[in-house]
């Protein structure tokens, strides 16, 4: 099942063949402070690329969903929902989301996260969607509260990154019990 996730301009999609370049760009982007992992060089890492776009759209063998973020016909994005049931009981879902420069700050974030729990909770039985992103990404961080996402505490040292000191990383979840509370009070 290819699944498609639609709210307002925003879409959620497989990547298409032509997705690449883009992806691959955004991906080895400096970053600054929330650089990304991938070395621009490294051919492994172009295959995990292209791996990624050519199987999203339905969940993985490794409990993988990735979609891409479109807006206005534009790849402007990318989420991931993870299910790790080698660490996590069933159906607990983590999510990751990356918005390119000229997409971040224009509210995409928070309908992304709106589409992809909404999905979750209704299609795949989640009893918690989880996210975490570095504290000083204010960006995320709004767009997880506006979701609907309690902060729940920080991760000291959580994201290493080479040659510097390891970031915090603040940890938001949303429960069924949340997504139930919700939809009574907006049929209120």
């Amino acid at each position: 099942m290819t699944i498609v996730l639609r709210a307002g301009i925003v879409t959620l999609r497989p990547f298409q063949p032509e997705d690449f370049s883009t992806v691959w760009a955004e991906e080895t982007r400096d970053r600054g402070e929330f650089e990304s992992p991938w070395a621009v060089d490294d051919e492994r890492a172009k295959e995990r690329v292209r791996a990624r776009i050519e199987h999203s759209g339905s969940w993985r063998q490794d409990r993988v969903l990735d979609l891409g973020v479109e807006v206005d016909g534009a790849i402007v994005g990318d989420v991931q929902a993870r299910r790790d049931l080698d660490y996590a009981p069933p159906g607990i879902f983590d999510l990751g989301v990356g918005l390119f420069g000229g997409s971040r700050g224009r509210g995409f974030g928070t309908t992304v996260l709106e589409l992809i729990t909404s999905f979750l909770f209704h299609e795949e039985r989640a009893g918690r969607v989880q996210l975490s992103t570095d504290v000083d990404n204010a960006a995320m961080r709004r767009a997880a509260e506006r979701a609907g996402f309690t902060l729940e505490g920080t991760m000291r040292g959580f994201w290493q990154v080479p040659g510097a000191a390891a970031r915090d990383y603040a940890l938001y979840a949303r429960t069924r019990a949340d997504d139930e509370a919700a939809r009574l009070s907006a049929s209120e």
